[in-house]
């Protein structure tokens, strides 16, 4: 690696899916235009389209487990109210979180994350996208203070991950810089990802302190530029979302080693 790429000390973190042929064909949220986002339903249809993995989002409930749902809150793909944090496990599972979608996934459930380990082993990577908002913060020895929120999540999130026999296939990522730092903490042997939709500042000071794996643009941000930069730092470049062939064709040019989209079937027009 170079300067900006120096992993820290006793930190060796595994490639995501190694072996796997590149691009990575990457499922954003499921097979999302396909089935309702975020639930085993799109989650088998990608697998089914020929994905290589999921992209998925993680809250905590309000007692603790983490849940696979984009938003913090549930009007949008439920038939819920209010904030996902306010609500039980139990309460949370009740809710329909397809007939959004459409009539016949009426029915669909909020899969835990353990649910959605156990559906994809041995079957499809899995990227962890941890949710961030913004609470009180509390004291943390390694770098001061930290969302208290936040290290719940990670927490949960390395408990869940605990269970599993191949760390290789599952990538964490995140927006924020303290989740990350909380996470390497937390999970030294798992890969992580940074996520940039306006700019990439930040991402190698980042990098030095954690030891990214990967760096996960926007397609705008996602110049021959961005990417080589990121090559000649030791990541892996995965962009989002994607979902026309000619621009998964333009950045697989510029050198992209992972597309995200929420239909992998357009895959197969490349």
């Amino acid at each position: 690696m170079s300067r900006g790429g120096t992993p820290p000390p006793g930190v060796r973190t595994p490639a995501f899916l190694p072996g796997s042929p590149r691009p990575l064909r990457i499922a954003h949220r499921g097979a999302s235009a396909r089935a309702p986002e975020n639930t085993l339903e799109a989650f088998e249809e990608a697998r089914r389209l020929g994905a290589q993995a999921i992209e998925i989002d993680v809250h905590l409930s309000g007692d603790g487990s983490p849940v696979v749902i984009h938003d913090e809150t549930l009007e949008r793909t439920t038939d819920g109210q209010g904030r996902v944090g306010a609500r039980s496990l139990r309460a949370l599972r009740r809710l329909d979180a397809g007939s959004w979608f459409g009539p016949r996934f009426r029915g669909a459930r909020i899969p835990t994350l353990e649910e959605t380990f156990d559906w994809a082993r041995g079957r499809i990577g899995v990227n962890v996208e941890i949710k961030i908002s913004r609470p009180a913060r509390v004291a943390r020895p390694d770098s001061g203070t930290v969302p208290r929120d936040t290290l719940r999540l990670v927490r949960a999130v390395a408990r869940a991950l605990a269970r599993l026999r191949s760390p290789e296939e599952v990538l964490v990522s995140s927006f924020d810089a303290e989740a990350l730092a909380c996470a390497r903490g937390t999970m030294p042997r798992i890969p992580l990802g940074f996520l940039a939709s306006r700019s990439a500042l930040g991402l190698l000071s980042l990098h030095r302190r954690v030891n990214l794996h990967a760096f996960h643009p926007h397609h705008r941000l996602a110049s021959r530029g961005r990417i080589g930069m990121a090559h000649r730092n030791g990541l892996v470049v995965l962009v989002w979302p994607v979902n026309d062939p000619s621009l998964m064709q333009r950045l697989i040019d510029r050198g992209s080693d992972g597309l995200m989209t929420d239909d992998p079937a357009l895959f197969g027009k490349l």
